[in-house]
């Protein structure tokens, strides 16, 4: 953190809790209504700053008044200052409240010690609730001058959450001597993190055995890669030196004067050092203009920690306008989208195609580390690159590397997982021409699993952007993805199934399609603006007068890691295993007649998507390969709280909450056809929405009638 920050420390920790139904009960969701709370904490993880990261102690002038000694002055507040509110969170802006009474975060609402942006700490505490508006309600401005105190919810509705906590990937109990002295075996990328159930009144609820009642769940965070390349005999390191720039081998030079410094970090310093000195000479910045080769802090001196996002819009941390209003230290200015420049320049540097001619960048890039120390060095056979980020699969298949977040780790990833995948026909075409090929092509009789290209495709967008959906689950209106094959083709690609293939599984050999993805991004529509002479008017979306206005006319950011350019489960699985359409409730974040996000959505009344099925890129049921050489061993774990036979790992079943009958179907189903069928009733289970949860038995049966979950199951089930 002491040199540039791409995005800020920040892990929430969230839960929802449900009281089971015993003896046949229906299961409740409970709310602080019901005189309960929700504690958290990390385990042997209750501190960040210090000798696990430089965050409140690294200067930055958070206020904007030309120096670095004013309270508040440091990096934790500085990188938020562009999010305000004016009362409170949740989103409540006082009649005649003005500009001059915004609450900036960072400058009149100052981030705590060791705290997240909303105020919580580390170290544990209660869980704040989001009742069925959401909450952490935040604003910020947009590129329109006229478009102001645009509200970011950060919390979706019926969710417990401690926002954006500063979580490192290093446990108390290990994390010996100065921040200088980390090596990547310290790291724990999956760290256990615990809501217990309190009453109202803060004292622990006990089971019939006497135990407190408390679940863990993970909290994915890690370091990403950039040491590997952009230091010593990494090819970016070699690009310097041979440009002439001696900065980052200073940098080395100097840390290595300390007894306690660890090859890693020295690396680490190098590699900022080398990254800033690049960016100033190919981008004409100045962010070494007071770089101090001998200083032992505040090494870049006025210009002080440098913040990708003060010239790079980044929809991320909420920062929409460019240049970043609040930046100091250096000119800030419009510069690309920060995924786009980040990507963009790397895929075109070093495409990295294995034998597939799918790019290694993605796993080269991003975090790679085990949870098992011993598995966090060259002697890993998964690991994707050499420790100066050559690739270790220029021959082989990518699929078949591992570690960090998704690889070797999520059920897309895992050759174990079992059907039923519930897949529409594009799924399938990803199942048969991915899934189940090898580098070379050819069928395997193991799943291969599918890489990060596969689903972050231009397929993906424009399916979205086809999409004009009145009812999601059901999957009604308008929409190409419940067609056949030849259809979705025709829609995507122009009826070009050549063109199609490469668009669904792009490659970065030939045209380069990953490139594509990002250089040539298509943003999505924002609103219609129907005003007249330079007036603005603005209407939805699918309004059916005026004048387009794409997401990237209003943020820096453009549409990138918002409803319109993630992937959907609705690309490749039938409904109703589909994301919500909430109706824009989230607006910008999600849009009206469109599939949310999947951490936003719901279904089975208001049971967060994520409860059952984890989150994205660790999705249940995660890669088993044993304690020792798994990559993630906590949400393995994490799975089997809700197992009922202590062996299970896939998504939670219905015996979690229910009383079950011999098929494992809830008995309130009993009499009806779902009764002996349990697939059919998981089917009816993503049917139910917001709402559904209030019918009779007899109701819901008749809006959502068994024959057609049981055509879903039979038709979808691979």
């Amino acid at each position: 953190m002491s040199y540039c920050c791409v995005i800020p420390p920040y892990n929430s920790i969230q839960a929802q809790a449900i009281k089971s139904g015993k003896y046949g009960r229906l299961p409740k969701l409970l709310t602080p209504d019901d005189d309960v709370k929700l504690y958290y904490y990390t385990r042997d993880n209750s501190y960040s700053e210090g000798n696990k990261m430089k965050y409140w102690s690294v200067p930055k002038d958070a206020d904007g008044d030309g120096h670095f000694d004013s309270p508040g002055d440091n990096v934790a507040n500085y990188v938020w200052t562009h999010l305000f509110i004016y009362k409170d969170l949740e989103g409540t802006i006082p009649s005649g409240a003005a500009e001059k009474d915004r609450l900036r975060i960072g400058r009149q609402v100052r981030v705590k010690f060791d705290c997240g942006p909303s105020g919580k700490p580390m170290a544990g505490g209660y869980l704040e609730y989001a009742g069925k508006h959401g909450g952490n309600i935040v604003m910020t401005d947009t590129l329109v001058p006229a478009v102001k105190n645009v509200k970011l919810t950060l919390t979706a509705a019926h969710i417990w959450d401690a926002l954006g906590l500063p979580l490192t990937a290093f446990n108390d109990s290990t994390r010996r001597g100065t921040i200088r002295s980390v090596t990547e075996k310290d790291f724990q990328p999956f760290q256990y993190s615990t809501v217990e159930l309190h009453t109202g009144q803060g004292k622990p609820i006990r089971d019939t055995m006497g135990h407190a009642i408390s679940y863990f769940g993970t909290n994915p965070v890690d370091i990403p890669n950039c040491y590997a390349c952009h230091s010593r005999n990494g090819k970016a390191a070699q690009m310097a030196r041979d440009e002439g720039l001696g900065y980052s081998d200073k940098e080395y030079a100097y840390w290595k004067t300390y007894p306690d410094e660890s090859e890693y970090m020295a690396r680490l310093a190098e590699a900022s050092i080398n990254i800033l000195s690049l960016h100033d000479a190919h981008h004409k910045t100045t962010f070494l203009s007071d770089y101090k080769s001998d200083a032992p802090g505040n090494r870049l001196g006025k210009v002080g920690e440098v913040n990708c996002a003060d010239c790079h819009g980044d929809n991320v941390s909420g920062n929409l306008q460019e240049p970043r209003p609040t930046a100091s230290g250096y000119k800030a200015v419009k510069a690309k989208t920060l995924t786009e420049a980040i990507h963009g320049f790397h895929l075109a540097m070093v495409p990295m195609p294995d034998g597939a001619g799918r790019t290694q960048a993605c796993q080269s890039c991003h975090p790679t580390h085990f949870q098992n120390p011993s598995m966090n060095d060259d002697t890993n056979p998964y690991r994707v690159t050499d420790r100066y980020g050559e690739g270790r699969f220029n021959k082989g298949d990518i699929r078949k590397s591992g570690g960090g977040c998704y690889v070797r780790r999520d059920a897309h990833s895992n050759p174990a997982a079992k059907p039923p995948f519930f897949l529409n026909n594009y799924g399938k075409w990803q199942l048969n021409n991915v899934s189940m090929k090898d580098e070379h092509g050819k069928s395997v009789k193991k799943m291969r699993g599918l890489y990060c290209t596969n689903c972050h495709t231009k397929v993906a967008q424009k399916m979205y952007a086809l999409d004009n959906i009145t009812h999601d689950s059901k999957q009604l209106g308008k929409t190409v993805r419940n067609k056949s094959l030849k259809e979705i083709i025709a829609a995507v690609a122009g009826g070009d199934r050549k063109k199609f293939a490469a668009m669904a599984d792009p490659k970065t050999t030939g045209e380069n399609e990953v490139l594509k993805y990002y250089t040539e991004h298509a943003s999505a529509v924002l609103v219609k603006n129907v005003g007249k002479d330079g007036n603005l008017d603005l209407k939805p979306w699918n309004h059916p007068a005026g004048g387009d206005v794409p997401y990237k006319a209003a943020s820096g950011g453009n549409d990138w890691w918002l409803a319109a350019s993630e992937p959907h489960c609705a690309d490749c699985h039938v409904a109703p295993f589909v994301e919500q359409e909430t109706g824009g409730k989230y607006f910008p974040i999600d849009q009206p007649n469109k599939y949310s996000l999947f951490r936003y959505s719901k279904a089975h009344g208001n049971i967060a998507c994520q409860t059952c099925h984890e989150s994205a890129h660790g999705l249940y049921s995660t890669r088993w390969d044993g304690e020792e050489r798994s990559v993630d061993v906590t949400t393995h774990q994490q799975a089997l709280q809700y197992s009922p036979d202590g062996k299970y790992a896939g998504p939670v079943t219905c015996v979690a909450c229910h009383t079950v009958n011999d098929k494992g179907v809830p008995l309130q189903l009993k009499g009806t056809p779902y009764e002996k069928d349990y697939w059919a009733s998981v089917t009816l289970a993503h049917f139910m929405r917001a709402g559904d949860q209030k019918l009779s038995v007899e109701e819901l049966v008749e809006k959502y009638p068994y024959k057609k979950s049981s055509d879903i199951v039979k038709t979808s089930w691979k």
